[in-house]
């Protein structure tokens, strides 16, 4: 489903991410592991293009897709580490324009507002939410074009409590389904039960 290929960044002349390879199989979650700064969220910030690698491949069944808007917007879901939302909006416009943004109309999906209980929140200014409630509407804009492929940073940090073990169970039967999810986790427990497999970095290379 997804290959990388030697992927890397470096920031003023600093390398902060080595050559970086790994293949995700269609109905398969790879987790990353390791300490804060070792690498795991520029990886992610690369394979979701929010930054431009400095090298390598981004492929998808066996396709280029580094720069590939239509990949980034009907395949692929990002979860960033921090919300990145626009506080002046209503959650429902912030999620009305991201649809539009990914070529899509009509009703928001229901399923992804049930699931995320995004539809009390619908009025409200996203300024005014709580943490857990802004991760709660990052979610779903990650899904809402249902994307084959998920790339989520930490999701579960700050995540209202009754949510985590709702989200891990429909993050479950999406991959059971045949998605592919690449996890970012500081949580065993998280890594133990959706990954079939976790690539660990450290200090910008992956650890052999």
């Amino acid at each position: 489903m997804l290959e990388v290929r030697g992927l890397c960044k470096s920031y003023g002349g600093r390398r902060v991410l080595e050559p970086v390879s790994f293949v995700l199989p269609q109905g398969q979650c790879l987790g990353l592991a390791g300490h804060n700064g070792s690498g795991k969220s520029t990886l992610l910030r690369l394979m979701a293009q929010i930054e431009r690698a400095d090298g390598g491949q981004l492929l998808y069944e066996g396709k280029s897709v580094l720069g590939d808007r239509r990949f980034l917007r009907t395949a692929l879901g990002y979860v960033p580490q921090s919300p990145q939302l626009a506080g002046e909006l209503t959650v429902r416009r912030q999620l009305q324009l991201w649809q539009g943004a990914c070529g899509l109309s009509g009703p928001l999906p229901g399923e992804v507002l049930e699931l995320l209980g995004l539809e009390e929140l619908m009025p409200r200014r996203i300024s005014d939410l709580s943490g857990g409630m802004a991760q709660r509407v990052s979610l779903g804009l990650a899904l809402l074009s249902r994307p084959r492929l998920l790339l989520m940073d930490e999701a579960t940090t700050g995540l209202d409590r009754d949510y985590v073990p709702r989200l891990l169970d429909w993050l479950e039967d999406f991959v059971a389904g045949g998605g592919g999810l690449v996890w970012c986790s500081h949580h065993a427990g998280e890594l133990d039960r959706l990954c079939g497999a976790v690539l660990t970095l450290e200090n910008g290379a992956l650890r052999t």
